[in-house]
């Protein structure tokens, strides 16, 4: 049941229309700009003003200059300004706000908006972190006072104001959370989602691998530090100067590519350190960006193939019965978006010669890198299989020995045993580039 409305009685300040002060009037001043969002300075209306359009304020606690005694003055616009909130009852003795309840800490001369994290040991302390700052600090209890929102003219509790429609993120959802150093992102850490929390935070718990098993650590965020999991496909190969994120500490971090080296191994400078590591091609995907709730990919370093001739390539066919499967084929000749090809593998009418066709752009891509299989395929790897002479995508359903497998196709749901050697990791040529699922981590 949602809890009432706090308090129901009205004071003078709520009597008066939303936005409207009159000389004398106690205020709060709510800036609206970097480093004092959440912040409420107490302060007294001293007469309207046209330009903005709003109030002259004189303020409480703020001098005009250090070493002055003359209290600071404003023009502030109305939208800046609310009623000072009524006194509330005094906490008993030792009593600390409910864990994870919106509060207001009074810290430099203003009260800032947080959530409180319960009490300090019993001393009468409280411990309040800041999700925008991700700041935690303790107050004694005499500072800190339960939050409220002036809206049409009411008090309301947060207890009894719905989360905003806005908030992307819900409970159980998957995402990844911000590690910044110097004002700037540098990693990104995986974790779940554990609650949401008025007005735009959320609880989120950490996985932490450990040798003894997996354990969980807490944080109290605002949603600017927080994304969605990244596109599921990662690149099988990279560029020199690709931006990409690599898996380090149970994160990933920022870096870019400096060096390739043979067997999918990178060398990369990380954003956070001065000096460059060597990594393998499965702890590295491509950087990508979310903004305004789009995924931006930050690498554009990918090359166009060239087709030429004694090129290396696999072709695919959009008639009957060979959709889904690619055939390994060399290119003997090219014409603009056209190919003259020779299969490896498919016969000409007289089954002694190679065939030869003509294909276009779309049906033709490089061969695929060879990505090393370590400690032979697992249960569910999307694997393409060598059958009737090209390779087929389907399902790892059945881990045999480690050198014979069943697989499962979804066309035809229909599964076949193969070897070792007639399996390959599946992986799609997109956007200049070779992709895979992402894999999971052996962490």
């Amino acid at each position: 049941m949602r809890p009432p409305r706090t308090p129901r009685r009205r004071d003078a300040a709520s009597l008066q229309p939303a936005g409207v002060f009159n000389l004398g009037d106690l205020v709060e001043v709510l800036p609206d700009e970097p480093g004092l969002r959440g912040a409420h300075f107490a302060a007294v209306v001293v007469g309207p003003s046209s330009k903005p359009r709003g109030y002259t304020i004189e303020y409480d606690a703020l001098l005009e200059s250090e070493g002055s005694d003359r209290k600071l003055r404003e023009t502030v616009p109305a939208r800046s300004l609310r009623p000072r909130p009524p006194p509330l009852r005094a906490p008993a003795s030792g009593e600390a706000p409910a864990v994870h309840a919106a509060v207001d800490a009074l810290l430099d001369d203003a009260w800032w908006l947080g959530v409180a994290l319960g009490g300090a040991d019993g001393a009468g302390k409280v411990k309040v972190c800041f999700p925008e700052t991700r700041e935690v600090m303790e107050f004694d209890a005499a500072d800190v006072r339960p939050h409220l929102e002036w809206a049409d003219g009411e008090w309301c509790s947060p207890d009894s104001m719905e989360i905003p429609r806005t908030m992307p993120y819900t409970k159980g959802m998957q995402i990844e959370v911000s590690k910044v150093e110097d004002d700037s992102v540098v990693a990104w850490f995986p974790a779940v989602v554990a609650k949401t929390i008025w007005k735009n935070n959320l609880l989120v718990e950490y996985t932490v691998s450990k040798s003894d098993g997996i354990a969980l650590s807490e944080e109290i965020v605002d949603v600017k530090h927080v994304r969605p999991c990244p596109p599921q496909a990662s690149a099988i190969s990279f560029c020199i100067n690709d931006e990409v994120e690599a898996f380090q500490g149970g994160g990933w971090w920022l870096g870019v590519i400096t060096e390739v080296h043979p067997e999918l191994k990178y060398t990369i400078k990380p954003a956070h350190l001065g000096v460059e590591v060597q990594m393998s091609q499965k702890l590295l995907r491509l950087r990508y960006d979310w903004v305004d709730g789009q995924w931006k990919q930050e690498s554009q370093n990918a090359l166009k193939p060239k087709f030429t001739h004694g090129v290396k390539v696999e072709v695919s066919s959009d008639d009957e019965g060979f959709r889904g499967a690619w055939f390994e084929a060399t290119v003997l000749k090219s014409a603009g978006s056209k190919f003259l090809v020779e299969y490896a593998t498919l016969k000409a009418n007289d089954e002694t010669k190679p065939l030869t066709e003509a294909v276009d752009t779309r049906h033709i891509r490089p061969s695929p890198p060879c990505i090393p299989v370590v400690d032979g395929f697992k249960l569910l790897d999307e694997v393409d299989a060598f059958c009737n002479d090209g390779w087929w995508v389907g399902v790892v359903s059945k881990v045999i020995s480690n050198q014979k497998y069943m697989v499962y196709f979804r066309p035809w749901k229909e599964e076949m045993e193969f070897e070792h050697g007639q399996l390959r990791f599946h992986c799609d040529w997109m956007g200049g580039r070779w992709m895979r699922a992402s894999p999971a981590l052996e962490m």
